[in-house]
């Protein structure tokens, strides 16, 4: 769904598994170099990884063993394709891989809270067609995972920032033409901050 660019996402949570690290390698087009011309693969991504998963919680999730059977899961199920030239390796994510990864990237996606808040409300718009009922009830239930507050039937409201989330969700559902995203400072503000009493506004 939609013709969102493929890109690291700073409001993405970061991989856990063998395989999301490997997806991740396949979205930014790591190129690995191996002295025995592309064999054991999986040694090589582990050895890339270590360097990055800092936590030793997700480096035990990056024995070799799981990266192997996550390569070869990921393979068969023709989510990526490994390309090997010379003693070069690179993992490509395929057309069924890169629509895998936005959806992957929609359930992971929050909203980072900011240290201060700058009093301003954002206001979701959306007017989606009846035909797209489905749709709009999955744009609707995100919202809400989101932490979002309905306010009317199609109007949303959040206190933070969260631009950059509204468009890769809404171009994501190929709704965007139906939505607008308004930043609204307001006087009395006082049932708004109840209802987002969480966050101690």
């Amino acid at each position: 769904m939609g013709a969102v660019k493929q890109r690291q996402r700073s409001f993405i949570q970061k991989p856990q598994s063998a395989s999301e690290w490997i997806i991740l390698i396949a979205v930014t087009g790591v190129v690995l170099t191996s002295p025995y011309g592309g064999k054991a693969v999986a040694s090589l991504v582990k050895a890339y990884l270590n360097e990055r998963a800092r936590s030793k919680e997700i480096q035990k999730k990056l024995e070799t063993r799981n990266i192997s059977q996550a390569l070869y899961r990921l393979k068969k199920r023709k989510i990526i394709q490994v390309k090997r030239q010379g003693d070069k390796v690179r993992i490509i994510l395929t057309e069924k891989g890169r629509l895998k990864k936005l959806a992957y990237d929609v359930e992971r996606m929050r909203i980072p809270k900011p240290k201060s808040w700058d009093k301003q409300w954002r206001f979701l718009v959306f007017d989606i067609p009846e035909e797209m009922r489905l749709v709009r009830d999955i744009l609707r239930d995100r919202l809400k995972q989101l932490g979002f507050i309905q306010f009317q039937q199609s109007i949303w409201i959040y206190p933070y920032p969260c631009e950059e989330e509204v468009e890769f969700l809404t171009e994501f559902l190929e709704v965007s033409k139906f939505s607008t995203l308004l930043t609204v400072k307001l006087e009395n503000d006082k049932p708004l901050r109840a209802a987002f009493s969480r966050f101690a506004l």
